[in-house]
């Protein structure tokens, strides 16, 4: 199974979290949990961090905007929300 779809698997199944910190991010930027579920269950990892195994997932939210979410697997098989932004184009 591809990481993409272990991920996907554990949010179907709702074994994941947001950080306090992705909790904040969230609500500065108007995202809610369902954003964040469309995101992983239908973005693509763009990047990926090996020693600190994190994941970037992008894709769009339900009202279009786009979002980057960077997240890990846990040791207790849950998807840890470490942040997520609106993914603006860089100028």
């Amino acid at each position: 199974m591809s990481k993409i779809d272990q991920i996907r698997e554990l949010v179907q199944n709702g074994l994941y979290y947001l950080t306090e910190h992705a909790d904040s991010e969230a609500t500065a930027d108007r995202f809610d949990i369902y954003d964040v579920e469309h995101v992983i269950l239908n973005g693509k990892i763009r990047r990926v961090w090996p020693k600190e195994k994190k994941y970037e997932i992008v894709g769009c939210a339900l009202d279009g905007r786009a979002i980057g979410i960077v997240c890990r697997v846990t040791e207790t098989g849950k998807v840890r929300v470490i942040t997520l932004y609106e993914d603006k184009p860089r100028r």
